[in-house]
């Protein structure tokens, strides 16, 4: 091959990605599809309920979009908003439902996570790409969250 930066080399380079010879470097690397783990509340307790006691700060799900981590916690800080989608971080708030309950939920969104996480692309210039139709997996997990509120038998009893 002549010098990399000469117009024969590229035509030369072209002819041989079209006949097969050479692969691009997108095409020699594959990397393994992403997915969701869900790391589950201890089974049997109420550790979202002190998020509405005497504390009153919110109960989320999140989803890490760059490691595939789906999760329910109690959020950190004041007010902090209803549907937060900072860095690689996107949460949804729930009720206080019982851990069991939550760990049901994770099982319940984890293939819509799954469906965002293998399709989101977190190296895009300027942040988090979200490709065309990947706002309805967002929707359907903000639908089962927003169920926690509505369906009495998600909800934590005294």
């Amino acid at each position: 091959m002549g010098d990399p930066l000469s117009g024969e080399h590229r035509k030369e380079v072209t002819e041989q990605r079209k006949s097969g010879e050479v692969m691009t470097e997108a095409e020699t690397v594959k990397l393994p599809a992403p997915t969701v783990r869900c790391e589950y509340l201890t089974p049997g307790g109420t550790d979202l309920r002190g998020a509405y006691g005497e504390e009153t700060r919110p109960a989320f799900v999140v989803l890490d979009l760059a490691n595939g981590t789906l999760r329910a916690h109690v959020a950190e800080g004041a007010k902090p908003p209803v549907l937060v989608g900072v860095m690689f971080f996107l949460r949804w708030p729930i009720a206080p439902v019982t851990n069991d309950r939550a760990n049901a939920l994770l099982d319940e969104i984890a293939p819509r996570a799954a469906a965002l996480v293998n399709r989101v692309d977190t190296h895009a210039p300027g942040g988090v790409l979200f490709p065309p139709g990947a706002g309805s997996a967002v929707d359907r997990i903000q639908m089962a969250c927003a169920a926690t509120w509505d369906d009495p038998a998600r909800l934590v009893k005294d």
